[in-house]
């Protein structure tokens, strides 16, 4: 008994202190149809599914890690404006045709709210009663998104050239997150007013 019993034991033992190392290859199976033998069987076998789930789970990161630059790449080459919004109006991530459209460095503004950010104070609070009003509406009558034309004067003037029309979408996205999307429609405006 004293020679049977540490072999089968130390060969648990090691394979134990590879697996907590993170080495999942393949661990030694003991011959024999004792308890001994099924346990290092069995341990064997939790060894490959551990294996197999790690893989698994390499293989979602690397998709979903190319699916998140694949987004990113159509968010960057977009002529729309895009602003993920928390529900206290803190921007969390915006593109570039963000800062193109509404004519501030919204990146250098992440983690602030929209509602601060020289020349868009009124455009924040105003994008802020819109999904406040929105959220009555979800509620009420399940509506899905909310849209507004807004003019805006990020030289913070009353007009003239550096009048902005845009026209915005706002839906809300999980975790209480908020989508808002944008275009600048100012072309159009004045072609109307001509």
């Amino acid at each position: 008994l004293s020679t049977q019993l540490p072999g089968p034991l130390l060969v648990l033992a090691d394979g134990v202190r590879q697996v907590a190392g993170g080495d999942l290859r393949p661990t030694a199976v003991l011959p024999g149809k004792d308890e001994l033998g099924g346990l290092t069987r069995s341990f064997a076998v939790m060894t490959q599914q551990l294996a197999d789930a790690r893989g698994a789970v390499e293989k979602t990161v690397g998709e979903l890690d190319a699916a998140r630059a694949n987004l990113q790449t159509i968010l960057d080459n977009l002529t729309s404006g895009v602003i993920v919004l928390d529900e206290t109006g803190t921007i969390i991530s915006t593109n570039p045709g963000a800062t193109r459209v509404l004519r501030a460095p919204l990146a250098a503004y992440e983690n602030q709210r929209l509602s601060e950010v020289p020349g868009l104070e009124a455009f924040g609070q105003s994008v802020q009663q819109q999904f406040a009003e929105f959220e009555v509406e979800h509620a009420q009558h399940g509506l899905d998104h909310w849209q507004h034309a807004f003019e805006l004067h990020p030289g913070g003037g009353g007009g003239g050239d550096d009048t902005a029309n845009i026209v915005a979408r706002g839906a809300g996205l999980p975790g209480r997150a908020r989508l808002l999307v944008f275009d600048d429609i100012s072309e159009i405006v004045s072609a109307q007013r001509a």
